[in-house]
């Protein structure tokens, strides 16, 4: 009978835990409509850019993030984005911050399944030490990618208009399960 019921409470524990970790980008899962991110979503939107995203601001790690949604053309969330908003006088900051959120995404997601530095120009070994100033120089890109079963994760620091952006993309892996029926009869018939 103890088997039975320690089982059983472990049955329900892994459902609840499963249950707990299914949001795909904030508290929304791939999917969602446009209308139920509207009307949920916690923090107050700005704007609605285009048709098909949904602008917002949030606080990470005491600052300012722009946050985008993005819809398919059905309004369903495929897409989602973080982008600093802050602009650091030392260049190295957007280093540290890069550093940070990859420590938390890796917690969080486990092992980054790509983690890359691009040096635009060839730069000798010792001057690569200040980072953060080759990324506002333009000759510093980093790329790293976590992947679970429904979405990729990618972090960027680069520059963009010679100030460092850091960027964090969620994207649904597969947008099968979004693809109107109809739509899909329609291209069968004409393929």
């Amino acid at each position: 009978m103890k088997k039975l019921l320690l089982g059983f409470l472990i049955l329900v524990w892994g459902i609840n835990y499963s249950n707990a970790q299914t949001k795909d980008f904030r508290e929304f899962n791939w999917g969602d409509t446009l209308k139920k991110v509207k009307s949920e979503e916690k923090v107050r939107f700005i704007s609605k850019i285009k048709d098909n995203v949904l602008e917002c601001y949030d606080i990470l790690g005491n600052t300012k993030y722009r946050v985008l949604f993005v819809f398919n053309d059905d309004n369903k969330l495929e897409s989602g984005i973080y982008i600093l908003t802050r602009r650091y006088s030392n260049a190295q900051l957007y280093f540290r911050d890069y550093n940070k959120f990859s420590k938390l995404l890796t917690e969080k997601y486990g092992k980054a399944t790509k983690d890359k530095e691009t040096w635009t120009v060839n730069t000798p070994l010792d001057e690569k030490t200040d980072r953060g100033q080759a990324i506002a120089d333009g000759i510093l890109n980093l790329y790293s990618v976590w992947t679970t079963d429904r979405s990729i994760i990618k972090m960027t620091l680069i520059s963009i208009e010679n100030y460092p952006s850091l960027q964090i993309h969620y994207t649904a892996k597969s947008l099968d399960e979004f693809e109107n029926e109809e739509d899909l009869k329609s291209i069968l018939n004409k393929l």
